[in-house]
Parts: C-alpha cells; structure tokens; sequence
C-alpha cells in the first residue's frame, strides 16, 4: 500500500487532498499540521473524512515533521508531497507503474507555470524554472544531488533506516543531507517525470527571507558534516566555499559582501536586473558571514 504524506504549515491543503483520493482509492492518505495557526487548522479538518489528520502543537520543522509519519502511515511506500502541490492526471498511477524490487526511492519532479513570471514573485520563479525544474533525464546525471524532498516516494525500511536528520529545525537542505545518506548507503533512486506544478510561488521579500535561512540551514549541517569531504564536494555552495577557504579569501568575501548586500537585495526585491551568478554570490557571501559569526 502507498501512503501519501502530507505536512501541512498555514496552507489550504483540501484541493490537494480531494485529487489524491479521487485518483486512487487504495492509498492511505496521512497528513500532519505542523504548527499551523487555528484558522488553517479548522479549515483543513474536513481532511478526517479522507484520511487521517494529525495536529501538531508546535512547530518542529521540515525535516521532524517528515520522520512523524513513520508513526501514522501504514503503508510499505510512503509518498511525500510538499502540501502547495497541485498533482496532473493519472499521478498516482505514474508512481505505481515504475514501483519494482530495483528501486527503493522514486522521485518525480517539479515544475513551476507563469502565475510566477512577473516582477513581484521573480526572483523565486526564476530560480524554480532554472534550478530546480529538471526533466528526469538531466536528474538521473546526479541522481542523488538531484533529490528533492516536495515530491518523492520511499520505502518504509529506508526510511526508517535512513530518516531525515532531527537536529534540523529550520527551513533547507534537509533533503541534500538525506539525499546524501541515500547515496552513502548505496539505496536504488529513479528519477522520473511525473512532476507536480508548485501552487504557490513565494513573493521575492519571503523567497529572499527563506534563501537566508537556507543559508543558515547549511551553516548548522556544515558544523557537524565539515569533515566529511564527499559530502562538502556534493553541495554547490560548498564547493565554492572550500575555494574562498583555500585561498582565504574568506575576508575579501565578506568585503564585498557587506558592500553590496543592500544593492543586491534591492534588485533581488524589484524583480529586475539580476542573474542567478548574483544570486549565487549573495548565498555565498552569507555562508561565509554567518559562518565567522559562529568562529567568533
């Protein structure tokens, strides 16, 4: 059996909830609150005629809220989607058809559509269309680099066995250390395109504020992952900081960083006249401030 999970966080969730039981009335369908406030809560309550419908009482975060289901889906695969997800025809039977004893995790992409090509939410759709929307054969170039947590279908034993770390309580990068762990643990993944649309592209202001605390996300991870090579290879921004650290540049960074922070977020904030090149500076130039705020 499947069990489709869903955390919920101050979001309408029944459309979403309707589609997936309209489309197979064999899954479980499992979704969690997590820290949603009173008004969401109570809007989603019809979800009990669905499925089952847990209420947090305090936000423990992406990565927690994920390991949670382990307590309420029944299911031998546990199917996860981020609860903005607006699913296409036949989805549920696009993940069956590739289910076998060869693979352990299946992911199915994300695409993003044009209610985000203007100036107030471009930033996060420029970023989505050129990042993150891959069709599964760029994906399965760097299948385990290329895991995404908002829609993916795991075994029960691997999660269990793997999970997603506890000491991430803020928003990011939770699935790059999980997928991460699913490569050191050498566990099967596909890749394939079955990819949900995200109904909700944040405004430039909240995709900003949520890159900063990505950025944040990663600092913590790098804390107790800095030693381990293979893995600081495996992430971008990484990379680029291994360079700066190598050469110590480290000061120069930060620098020019501080220099045109307010510059850069400016136009982050406008929606015009950026490139993702710039964008990638600004995630670098706060890895390594928020990185020497902790070396103090």
């Amino acid at each position: 059996m499947i069990s489709v999970c869903i955390p919920i966080h101050n979001y309408d969730v029944l459309p979403l909830a309707e589609s997936i039981v309209a489309q197979d009335a064999e899954v479980e369908l499992v979704c969690i609150d997590d820290g949603s406030t009173t008004e969401f809560i109570e809007h989603n309550r019809p979800i009990e005629k669905m499925g089952k419908y847990i209420v947090l009482g305090e936000n423990v975060g992406r990565a927690r809220v994920r390991n949670r289901f382990l307590d309420h889906a029944q299911g031998d695969w546990l199917l996860f989607l981020d609860n903005d997800s607006l699913v296409p025809e036949n989805f549920l039977k696009a993940y069956r058809d590739y289910m076998s004893d060869a693979v352990d995790v299946i992911v199915g992409g994300r695409i993003y559509d044009n209610r985000g090509d203007n100036p107030e939410h471009r930033l996060r759709h420029l970023y989505g269309t050129r990042v993150e929307s891959q069709p599964a054969a760029v994906r399965r170039r760097n299948p385990y680099r290329s895991f995404m947590t908002n829609n993916f279908m795991v075994r029960r034993r691997v999660m269990e066995q793997i999970g997603f770390d506890s000491r991430l309580s803020q928003y990011g990068h939770e699935d790059t250390l999980f997928g991460y762990r699913l490569e050191q643990q050498h566990v099967p993944i596909l890749h394939i395109d079955n990819a949900v649309v995200n109904g909700y592209v944040e405004s430039n202001e909240e995709f900003l504020q949520k890159t900063v605390e990505g950025v944040g996300s990663l600092v913590q991870i790098y804390g107790f992952m800095k030693e381990d090579a293979a893995f600081c290879r495996s992430v971008r921004l990484l990379r680029a900081y291994n360079v700066v650290r190598v050469w110590h540049l480290q000061g120069l960074v930060r620098s020019l960083f501080q220099h045109r922070q307010k510059r850069m977020e400016a136009s982050f904030l406008s929606g015009n006249d950026y490139s993702l090149r710039q964008f990638n500076f600004y995630k670098l130039g706060t890895f390594v401030t928020e990185l020497s705020k902790g070396s103090n």
